[in-house]
């Protein structure tokens, strides 16, 4: 009676990345992982002051964060680009709605419609967030895994 030969089991390699995912890991590694984390931080920082009911309107780390993100380079995949460019989008115009809510404003709206600009800008900063995390996913799909120390969603995952 012969031994049958073991199977040894062949360890499951990843998908073979696509041109497009390639792209996308390389505007990653070539300074995008900074922009874009910065941004997710920033954002996930005032979302969450905001969430914890703390009055916020200093947007000045947010606005550095999201002008560096606005003036690198678009990541050369049209569907993820689009992602990050509405992420950019609607923390932009949220942060200018809540700023036109507050006190600050140069020109003070009447307080009912200042509570609906500061709603309107918050929602618009969350849809941010959810457009973020929704990048991180698109990355993390083509192989990408940021570096534990700098993960802004490491406190969600």
């Amino acid at each position: 009676m012969s031994a049958s030969p073991t199977r040894t089991p062949t360890p499951t390699s990843p998908p073979e990345p696509t041109p497009a995912g390639e792209l996308v890991a390389l505007w990653y590694k070539q300074d995008g992982s900074e922009r874009y984390n910065e941004l997710a931080k920033r954002t996930r920082g005032v979302h969450d002051l905001h969430e914890q009911g703390r009055g916020v309107i200093d947007f000045e780390n947010l606005s550095a964060a999201l002008r560096a993100a606005e003036a690198h380079q678009e990541i050369p995949d049209a569907p993820t680009q689009a992602v990050w460019a509405n992420a950019q989008k609607q923390t932009r115009s949220g942060m200018a709605d809540v700023l036109s809510g507050s006190s600050l404003a140069l020109m003070p709206l009447p307080e009912d419609e200042a509570r609906e600009a500061q709603a309107r800008g918050w929602e618009k900063i969350g849809k941010g967030l959810a457009e973020l995390k929704d990048l991180d996913a698109r990355f993390r799909a083509v192989g990408i895994r940021p570096d534990v120390l700098k993960d802004p969603w490491a406190a969600y995952n």
